[in-house]
């Protein structure tokens, strides 16, 4: 089998997902050819200033005040009709305009196979270097979207089974259940008293984490107030990159001792392994981390589309709940910790979690060049 020696890895900074995924595959690379040729770049970067700004600033408003406005989107170019007919026509135009700048970084580089984890030109370019250089994509959630779905990819790497079944129902068999590449760090975590110690946080009390990602979207303050009248419970608040919610939240709990609020963190692996539970949006990223420590997830504001989606396909497994009231999620902590439903949807959680997956996408990169 020959080595793969240069890879590139194109991400889209529309959202956290999208790069979180493709830093993780860079590290794997790295780890299987410490030599090797790396390109990693925000597939924005190769279209104008103004457009990039108004897609990833876009995305990331609708998120956190419109949700229902990107799950039209999200819905309207999924399915056959005029929107998304209307999206391929200007996605088409603007591959025209834009890939070749791609293309020339890529000789550049020497690449020798590419690897996609947001869908913008990668079928375009898949389908202009078919026989010359594998075009891979590769999911960030557990179900895949109509622009995932090409032939043209010389391999295609699933978030899930529902996925790999999505694309076999459309005769794409070039395909193989990966799940969503994370970083090493979840490889191995540590054990709940350690990274209890790390944190500071105490031994002999229930923590739940309360995470809206990377942007820190969702009703994380009303689910934190509903946690915080619980006795004996530690609430730990991830606020990602939302500095308002931060701010806002910081003050509220200034004077409530069972509570921390934290910003954007570099050392989520501890947070994940020193709860109980996690109340949390279902981001793909996000639960494929919280997967591997086995964390019970109680599930709020999916955005519409693909949160949605990996909410179904973990509730469906026995990994997480729905809350559809933020603010009742004392209860629903309550009823998590009265029985075995904590233990069993651990369990679960373990069963689903893919810490090697952006190992095996690395590996199978390099069988196919």
């Amino acid at each position: 089998m020959k080595k793969l020696n240069s890879l590139a890895v194109i991400y889209a900074s529309e959202g956290t997902g999208h790069k979180t995924a493709a830093f993780a595959l860079c590290e794997a690379f790295l780890a299987y050819n410490p030599q090797g040729r790396l390109l990693c770049l925000d597939i924005l970067d190769i279209i104008p200033p103004w457009l990039k700004y108004a897609v990833s600033e876009g995305y990331a408003a609708m998120a956190r005040r419109a949700p229902w406005l990107w799950g039209a989107f999200y819905w309207g170019s999924d399915r056959p009709g005029a929107q998304s007919r209307a999206f391929e026509w200007t996605h088409e135009k603007l591959c025209r305009l834009y890939l070749p700048r791609l293309d020339r970084l890529f000789a550049a580089n020497g690449t020798e196979a590419a690897l996609f984890t947001h869908y913008f030109g990668a079928a375009e370019l898949a389908r202009a270097q078919s026989g010359l250089m594998p075009v891979c994509c590769v999911d960030t959630d557990f179900e895949c979207h109509s622009f995932q779905l090409s032939a043209d990819f010389a391999w295609s790497f699933a978030g899930s089974e529902r996925a790999v079944s999505r694309r076999a129902s459309r005769g794409i068999y070039n395909v193989s259940d990966s799940g969503v590449p994370i970083a090493r760090k979840y490889k191995k975590l540590p054990a709940k008293e350690e990274a209890r110690a790390r944190l500071g946080l105490p031994r002999d009390e229930r923590v739940i984490l309360v995470s809206g990602g990377g942007l820190g979207a969702g009703a994380l303050f009303a689910a934190a107030k509903s946690l915080a009248a619980i006795r004996g419970l530690r609430v730990v608040v991830v606020c990602g990159g939302n500095h308002r919610l931060l701010w806002q939240m910081e003050g509220y709990f200034r004077f409530k001792e069972n509570v921390r609020v934290k910003g954007f963190v570099p050392d989520m692996e501890n947070y994940y392994a020193a709860a109980d539970a996690a109340v949390m949006k279902p981001g793909g990223l996000s639960v494929s981390e919280a997967l591997c420590a086995g964390l019970p997830m109680l599930l709020i504001d999916p955005i519409p589309g693909q949160e949605e989606l990996n909410m179904a396909y973990l509730t469906s497994k026995g990994a997480a709940w729905h809350i559809p009231r933020p603010s009742k999620a004392a209860e629903a902590a309550a009823a998590l910790f009265s029985g075995g439903a904590a233990q069993e949807m651990s369990e679960a959680a373990k069963e689903l979690a893919r810490p090697e997956a952006a190992d095996e996408i690395i590996a199978k990169t390099a069988e196919i060049i």
